[in-house]
């Protein structure tokens, strides 16, 4: 879906540069798959992830896991195996974007990746702090559709709860751009650390 959405708009921006503004043809091919993962990216990383620890422990896999890896690097694994998956479809997608525009875009890459990081620690949390899979599953659903229509929101509202929302949520520092788009990495880690310590305490 990353490649076909981005190789028709690549495509499209490629035969079309001259109704756009000469200062803005460079981004508008990033457009795509930027407006792709600030909508749907809860969405598409929740849906595929939700599961992946609760599912361990309910399979009771996890005790045999336990056994041969220290908590932190199962926990840390998932990650790990979650973000490279995303990364690999993100390069893949730029990749194309690249060959249209002849141009390497890496700010933006790494701007989506942080984003992506963001989405996958957020996953691994709720999948440790919700411990039946089908409840996860309805919770991927509803939050990765909820979480852009509020995150978009508390970017535009002047509302008191709109301005602490914002500062959670990475749209903020995605829109404001610039060397605001680490924010969400750093928030990332937090809930990493966060989805360690529940694991460390979690009786098995």
């Amino acid at each position: 879906m990353f490649l076909v959405v981005c190789f028709a708009a690549s495509k499209f921006f490629s035969n079309n540069l001259d109704i756009l503004q000469t200062d803005h043809a460079e981004s508008a091919y990033v457009s795509s798959i930027r407006a792709l993962v600030m909508f749907l990216g809860f969405l598409f990383v929740m849906s595929l992830s939700h599961d992946a620890i609760n599912r361990e422990v309910e399979n009771q896999t996890i005790r045999f896991l336990v056994t041969k890896s220290a908590r932190s690097s199962i926990v840390i694994g998932k990650f790990l195996g979650i973000f490279l998956f995303w990364l690999i479809c993100i390069l893949c997608s730029f990749i194309v974007i690249g060959l249209f525009a002849k141009q390497i875009f890496v700010f933006d890459f790494l701007q989506i990746m942080c984003f992506i990081a963001y989405a996958v620690s957020l996953t691994i949390l709720i999948s440790l702090v919700i411990k039946k899979p089908s409840h996860t599953t309805f919770a991927s659903i509803l939050l990765g559709i909820a979480l852009p229509v509020v995150g978009l929101w508390s970017v535009i509202s002047t509302k008191f709860i709109s301005e602490i929302i914002k500062y959670i949520l990475p749209y903020y520092y995605i829109v404001k751009g610039g060397y605001y788009i680490i924010f969400p990495f750093f928030l990332s880690i937090l809930m990493l650390l966060t989805a360690l310590a529940i694991f460390q305490r979690r009786d098995l």
